[in-house]
């Protein structure tokens, strides 16, 4: 496959950290997913925000098809390169109205991957505005150090699953909107520093994150989980993943769910 990105996007990521909006889907087909997942909600009766948090491409089968999508992975491929494991990947719901916020941080302190060869692909499945909470970013910050995080203070309304934050002082007056139309995704590197602001609107917030790694990335402490997604794997660090048949197989909710090594694999955004 061709890589999206010119080298004038490329060389945007690798000073910035990130880039948006790219094209990803159409409005439509992000449409179409924002229904299953509704419908999914209203058969099961289950949050779909908390429960495709972990690794929701074995959750669900059209998401398992989403993190194969030849334009998704066209973009990915501009970075990492030909070889390509899908690591991850996170529904990630603001209500209307809701508090709740997304503290600064940088998922590569939680992750525990090296080296630093991993995107996320973020698809808004609805726009994502200023108004709803759209992801915020630090430009650069990703070529600075890994910082410690700290505990959010008591009461903290943060929605990060340590609720911890960057034990730094950010200069939000750098912060960059990462604002997209329903269907556009943007990337940003694992040390990017980011986080997002209450949804304030009338209307939920929802965006699917594809954690994407290059194969000769290896996982600090147990051996975790991958599914190749294009190209070859000739390293092997990561165990293959089932390929989901239906949605919510047991046994397979049973693998994802159980616990690796204490990685809290969703982060937030």
């Amino acid at each position: 496959m061709a890589e999206l990105l010119s080298a004038v996007d490329k060389l945007r990521y690798c000073d910035d950290g990130y880039i948006c909006p790219l094209p990803a889907l159409t409005a439509g087909e992000a449409g179409a997913l924002r229904e299953r997942l509704e419908a999914f909600e209203a058969e099961s009766g289950l949050t779909a925000g908390h429960v495709v948090r972990n690794k929701g491409h074995l959750k669900l089968t059209f998401l398992y098809e989403l993190i194969f999508d030849d334009r998704v992975l066209d973009a990915v491929e501009s970075v990492l390169g030909p070889n390509i494991l899908c690591w991850g990947s996170s529904l990630f719901v603001k209500e209307a109205g809701d508090p709740s916020f997304v503290a600064w941080h940088q998922d590569s302190y939680y992750w525990g991957l090296e080296p630093d060869d991993v995107v996320s692909a973020w698809v808004a499945l609805l726009p994502s505005t200023r108004e709803n909470g759209a992801m915020q970013v630090i430009p650069g910050s990703h070529n600075g150090p890994r910082f410690e995080h700290r505990p959010s203070p008591e009461g903290s309304a943060n929605m990060l699953f340590t609720h911890e934050e960057v034990a730094v002082e950010v200069d939000e007056t750098r912060a960059t909107d990462l604002l997209l139309d329903a269907g556009q995704m943007s990337l940003h590197h694992v040390n990017l520093m980011h986080g997002s602001p209450p949804n304030r609107s009338a209307e939920r917030r929802m965006g699917y994150a594809i954690r994407y790694v290059a194969p000769h990335v290896r996982q600090r402490g147990d051996q975790n989980s991958a599914t190749l997604v294009r190209g070859v794997d000739d390293y092997h660090h990561f165990e293959p993943e089932p390929v989901p048949k239906r949605d919510m197989d047991p046994e397979i909710v049973a693998f994802v769910d159980a616990p690796l090594g204490g990685v809290p694999w969703a982060s937030a955004s």
